[in-house]
């Protein structure tokens, strides 16, 4: 994610971490979705600027930016991370979500993700871009989600998840 609300990356160019990403257009979204794979498997998506959804290489939640807030996996709970600033500094204080609120927002990231299914299935999505070029990455998205289609918080936001 870029270093500030405001300054947004060009994910395409830019998000060399995702080896494998492509642009999309789907209709139920307004603007693009961008779909990235790390070389682990991990899986990041960007529905415009906001919400993003980041996972681990165990296809668990572990980070992402959703209406205007950072949220963190720690402890296989979720945490808002709220900038502060004042004078001298800017610090991010976490706050757990309530059991009500993390479901929430784990059905809406649900919902979100099989509508994108729903239509890449359809074959109502255009691909704008991909790098590298001939990667099917939507069809990578489609199988990665028959596997997931439960999403489960990380213990900790790592690419990589902890070893048992």
């Amino acid at each position: 994610m870029a270093k500030s609300e405001e300054d947004r990356e060009d994910l395409m160019q830019e998000a060399t971490a995702l080896v494998r990403r492509g642009e999309y257009h789907a209709p139920q979204e307004v603007e693009s979705v961008t779909i990235g794979f790390r070389t682990s498997g991990a899986l990041s998506l960007y529905f415009g600027q906001d919400p993003v959804y980041q996972f681990n290489d165990a296809g668990q939640f572990r980070r992402g930016y959703i209406d205007g807030e950072l949220f963190k996996a720690d402890g296989n709970r979720l945490v808002r991370m709220r900038r502060e600033r004042n004078e001298q500094s800017t610090s991010l204080v976490s706050t757990p979500l309530s059991d009500v609120d993390q479901a929430e927002l784990i059905i809406k990231m649900e919902w979100r993700l099989s509508m994108l299914a729903e239509s890449i299935e359809e074959g109502e999505v255009d691909c704008s871009s991909v790098i590298p070029a001939g990667t099917e990455v939507a069809g990578e998205f489609l199988t990665w989600w028959r596997q997931q289609m439960n999403i489960e918080v990380a213990a900790a936001p790592n690419v990589v998840a902890p070893k048992a």
